[in-house]
């Protein structure tokens, strides 16, 4: 992992189902993309491809279509909590194990 952040600035987070014990282990950096191994995750790996058009579709949108671009690259997305109760519940859904200790997140 470290090698990793120190060849591509890529970060790494320690997540925990509570997200306030999450931690980040090393930070990323920006470092000028790599468009060859981009490519090549976009051959090997459908998900990212997706993902990767959708970026293209909100960056070339134009105004007055932008927030339909917007709504359906959100539809992909994991979707945010707002209450413990909400991050309980996912995780029960999910069958993360959450911490003895922490039946209330806050």
């Amino acid at each position: 992992m470290e090698r990793l952040n120190q060849s591509f600035g890529i970060g790494i987070i320690e997540l925990y189902a509570n997200p306030y014990k999450s931690k980040i282990l090393y930070p990323a950096s920006y470092k000028k993309l790599d468009f060859k191994t981009i490519d090549k995750l976009c051959n090997i790996n459908r998900d990212f491809n997706e993902f990767m058009l959708h970026v293209e579709k909100i960056l070339s949108a134009e105004d007055k279509f932008l927030s339909a671009v917007k709504k359906e690259f959100e539809e992909k997305c994991d979707r945010s909590f707002t209450t413990d109760e909400d991050i309980n519940k996912y995780c029960k859904e999910k069958h993360i194990p959450i911490d003895d200790n922490s039946n209330d997140l806050s």
